[in-house]
């Protein structure tokens, strides 16, 4: 079993309504990569990590979300997607 925890998503330029789109989209990828067969995930020593800034299409919250979910499973999996 994999379990993600994202403390804090910092969302700057959209509205609520595209925040909170960006989010589902975020997690519904996280939870396709994770599902995907043969899912590994290193061990790691850090109780963190922080992945680096992304980019989307403009008015794509949806974009956006599967953008920044492809950052943090490659961050998590050791680049392995």
């Amino acid at each position: 079993m994999i379990e993600l925890v994202i403390d804090e998503l910092v969302v700057r330029g959209l509205s609520p309504e595209d925040a909170h789109a960006a989010a589902a989209a975020l997690e519904a990828r996280l939870g396709a990569l994770a599902g995907e067969g043969g899912a590994r995930i290193p061990a790691r020593a850090e109780a963190f990590r922080r992945v680096g800034p992304v980019s989307a299409p403009a008015g794509a919250p949806g974009a956006l979300g599967e953008s920044v979910a492809g950052a943090v499973w490659s961050a998590v999996s050791g680049g392995r997607r």
